[in-house]
């Protein structure tokens, strides 16, 4: 679902902010409850014409962007009332963290917590924690120490440094690990923004702020200057043979499965046998790559470096990826460069929402075991799975029913319906990190001593029986995330216990505002693993065509649909929503609202007393409503640029009455005939689920 999407900023002190970063205070209300509200409507406008307006009109009118924020929606202001929830829990446990027994929860996050806010240490000590890596780095004489140091860093940071390997559940035999190579991440997400011409301003505050940054760390202007020129020409090369993100969301595409002696031959001169050996995995018959092209091009720079410039390289790669524990004067560059993108208002979020987004990325299970114990209700749980089981088996009804699919196939996307796990809360078994040394005065040691447990924790399941970590992306399924989301790799859906609260679920809500809201959302989770990408995993998540070509070529027309239309949704003047890389949103925006309505109507017809006006609006048109308002936003330009080119998420405004269009209960509701603006000829409507 992606309730809030990651907003861009470039180093890893802020890289877990998010567009709900929390300000000091209690979050704005503009005057309205945080739920569904009459009150947020405009009965002025005719829904006929602007559904949007006439949901949430009033609501629009009164939301300011906060400075710290990039955009402000119902979902930012329930991220910040979680922040503010989240930070007593935190100053709680750091209160009592002394007395607490070592390694509990309690102890981990309370001295993560005072050590991250120990800001006077962290400006003493500067950039002197890089040191021993740097020294390291500075040790390598020639081109046989690339290889051991990337494995090094990659045992430091958890994530692939210029290139890397990990392990994964295989794409296609779920009953084993594979091992995963790839290169490292671009500094600038939009890849495009290395190369087209009108980005040149962006450009140009980057070489700003990899110079300023390396002038914190130790080095001399003119090197700092000279190699970021270097850099970002290397990265530039690199972002030529990026793969379109459209292209990307292709598993067939991402997934290039090839034997090791393969991989050596694609990357001449880089050592895979020491690398693996230092991460302490034999070299494997085969590996799955990802971003093959960007691997290849990393790997010949690499090995076209002088020795010189390789070594300032690794350092730079280190120092970005480690600015999260160093001084908070590291911020100043990043936030001067990421206004570049925002505007000069946008302002960094306090130092407590810095620390303890940190915790919830390293240590996110103690956090979270904190916060369910002490907020979430049990109630809460028990009415959200049976909202789950309702939307479930409108969905099933509908398949067994479908006319349009042959035999073969419907037999399998029934097979695949049923298989889906669907977890609402917290995990069942909690990541075990308490023999991990977290003290009160060490924050940078601290990060990468949990960062350094957690890869050789998964490095050391290879050879072993498959091991899934239930809520436990940081992005995404954390139980402290505002968020729902859906894996096809583990056809498993996870509804974090911090979402159910208004605007998604209220326990004290009529039917149709919470069908339409979290019903809504289990109901565009399951269309997740029947969309453009989802439907080419099987039951047990493994990549597997399991479509009959004809239902396929079916599908794909139907989908195209979506495409055109999000197209020709004007987000700004002269930039359009990108309906290729948003389709499998708004195909999931469709399945979640069909299936919430119907859901809706059969609870209805079981319980007619609830089938009731309020405030002068049905059920049925209170349903409406509530999705309209639940993705009423505003968001600031430079935003919504770069999350028009990057995240697949159309903007709420379109969000708010597009998949409603396709309901025919959503015309009924409130009267919309032809030529009505928000009428949408049956011919364009998608009729798939």
């Amino acid at each position: 679902m992606a309730s809030t999407a990651r907003i861009f900023l470039v180093t890893a002190a802020i890289a877990a902010l998010s567009v709900d970063s929390a300000q000091a205070g209690e979050p704005p209300t503009f005057g309205f409850p945080a739920g569904f509200s009459v009150d947020k409507m405009d009965r002025s406008a005719d829904p006929r014409k602007d559904f949007t307006r006439y949901a949430a009109g009033r609501w629009y009118d009164a939301m300011q962007i906060p400075a710290d924020s990039v955009r402000i929606s119902g979902l930012d202001l329930m991220s910040k009332r979680t922040d503010m929830t989240l930070l007593q829990v935190v100053e709680e446990a750091a209160r009592q963290a002394a007395s607490a027994p070592k390694g509990s929860p309690t102890q981990q996050v309370g001295d993560l917590y005072t050590a991250g806010m120990d800001e006077a240490r962290l400006k003493a000590l500067g950039h002197a924690p890089l040191k021993p890596v740097f020294e390291r780095i500075a040790a390598i004489t020639d081109r046989s120490g690339l290889a051991p140091e990337l494995a090094r860093l990659y045992l430091a940071t958890n994530e692939p440094v210029a290139l890397g390997a990990g392990i994964a559940p295989g794409i296609r035999d779920k009953t084993r690990y594979i091992v995963v190579v790839g290169d490292g991440e671009l500094v600038m997400p939009n890849f495009e923004d290395y190369l087209k011409p009108e980005s040149a301003r962006f450009r140009e505050a980057y070489l700003t702020y990899v110079t300023d940054t390396m002038v914190l760390a130790g080095f001399a202007d003119a090197e700092a200057r000279a190699f970021a020129a270097r850099l970002l020409a290397m990265e530039t090369r690199i972002a030529r043979v990026r793969q379109p993100l459209v292209e990307y969301q292709d598993p067939e595409k991402r997934f290039v499965e090839m034997p090791y002696a393969k991989l050596k031959a694609l990357t001449p001169g880089f050592d895979w046998d020491a690398y693996f050996a230092t991460i302490g995995l034999a070299p494997p018959s085969a590996v799955t790559a990802i971003e093959v092209k960007s691997m290849i091009e990393r790997a010949a720079i690499l090995s076209e470096l002088p020795p010189d410039e390789l070594r300032t390289y690794l350092k730079w790669e280190y120092l970005r990826m480690s600015l999260g524990g160093l001084s908070t004067d590291f911020n100043a560059p990043a936030l001067t460069f990421t206004r570049t993108f925002y505007g000069p208002g946008f302002e960094l979020p306090p130092r407590s929402k810095q620390v303890f987004d940190k915790i919830a990325g390293k240590i996110g299970h103690p956090l979270g075991r904190l916060y369910v114990d002490k907020h979430f209700s049990p109630a809460s749980r028990h009415a959200v799975e049976d909202m789950v089981g309702r939307v479930r088996a409108e969905f099933r009804a509908r398949l067994e029913k479908n006319t349009w699919l042959t035999a073969a196939t419907r037999k399998q996307a029934l097979t695949k319906l049923d298989k889906v796990s669907i977890t609402v809360g917290y995990p069942d078994q909690w990541i075990d990190t308490s023999s991990v040394d977290v003290r009160a005065d060490d924050y940078f040691g601290n990060l990468e001593r949990i960062t350094t447990f957690m890869a050789r924790r998964d490095l050391a399941r290879f050879g072993g029986p498959i091991q899934q970590d239930a809520f436990a992306d940081p992005r995404s399924t954390l139980p402290t995330v505002i968020n729902a989301a859906y894996s096809p790799l583990r056809n498993a859906i996870e509804i974090p216990a911090a979402f159910l609260q208004p605007p998604i679920y209220d326990p004290k809500g009529d039917p149709a505002t919470n069908f339409c809201a979290i019903g809504a959302v289990i109901g565009h989770e399951l269309t997740h693993g029947f969309d453009s990408g989802g439907r080419q995993y099987d039951e047990l998540g493994r990549v597997r065509n399991w479509w009959v070509k004809d239902d396929e070529t079916r599908f794909v027309a139907q989908a195209g649909k979506l495409v055109s239309q999000a197209n020709a949704y004007q987000v700004l003047p002269g930039l359009h929503a990108n309906g290729a890389l948003a389709v499998t949103e708004n195909l999931a925006d469709v399945g979640g609202v069909a299936f919430a309505y119907g859901a809706l109507e059969k609870y209805l017809k079981a319980h007619p007393r609830e089938n009731r006006s309020i405030d002068g609006l049905s059920q049925q048109q209170r349903c409406f409503v509530a999705w309209a308002q639940m993705w009423s936003d505003k968001a600031r330009e430079g935003y919504l640029r770069q999350v028009t080119a990057t995240d697949a998420h159309p903007p709420g405004g379109y969000r708010a009455y597009s998949a409603s269009q396709h309901e025919p209960g959503f015309y009924k509701a409130f009267g919309i005939r032809k030529g009505d603006p928000m009428w949408l000829d049956p011919k364009d409507r998608v009729k798939i689920w």
